[in-house]
C-alpha cells in the first residue's frame, strides 16, 4: 500500500502537466477617427469565453477590472462568438443600464480575414468599427 500513494501522486502530477493550456487574446474594435473603442479578452479552448472587457468613448473609460485599467465598472451582460460573428452587450456593474452593444461580422478567404461592424453606445453615438484580434 505505501508504494501506491507515490505512484498516484506521480500519475496526478503527469496528468496535471498534460492538460491543455488556455490561451487568451484581445479582440479590439475601434472607429477610424479614434472616437470610440471596445475590446474583449477572449480565452478558453476556442476563444469563445470573455474574461475581461473595456470600452472608451472620447476620454471616458469603462472596464471589467478597474484595478488594472482606468474607468467606471463595466459588466459583460451578454455575448456570442463563433468565428463568423461576435455579438456583445456591456452594461453597468449592476446590469441595469446597457452601456454599449457591439455587432461584428468576420469574413474570411484564402488571403486572410476582415472583422468589422458597429458599436452603439446609447446617449453617446454609433460608430462603424474595424476589429483586430483572433
Amino acid at each position: 500500500m505505501p508504494k501506491t500513494i507515490p505512484a498516484l501522486a506521480v500519475a496526478a502530477m503527469i496528468a496535471a502537466m498534460s492538460t491543455s493550456a488556455f490561451a487568451t487574446e484581445w479582440i479590439e474594435c475601434g472607429d477610424a477617427a479614434d472616437e470610440a473603442q471596445i475590446g474583449f479578452l477572449l480565452g478558453g479552448l476556442d476563444f469563445s469565453e470573455i474574461s475581461r472587457a473595456h470600452m472608451r468613448v472620447g476620454d471616458q473609460w469603462w472596464s471589467t477590472d478597474t484595478t488594472l485599467e482606468p474607468g467606471e465598472p463595466l459588466t459583460v451582460a451578454d455575448y456570442f462568438f463563433d468565428w463568423k460573428e461576435l455579438y456583445a452587450t456591456v452594461s453597468d456593474a449592476e446590469q441595469n443600464v446597457v452601456l454599449g452593444e457591439l455587432r461584428v461580422f468576420v469574413v474570411s478567404n484564402d488571403h486572410g480575414d476582415a472583422k468589422g461592424g458597429v458599436l452603439s453606445v446609447p446617449g453617446k453615438g454609433v460608430w462603424a468599427v474595424a476589429c483586430e484580434g483572433p
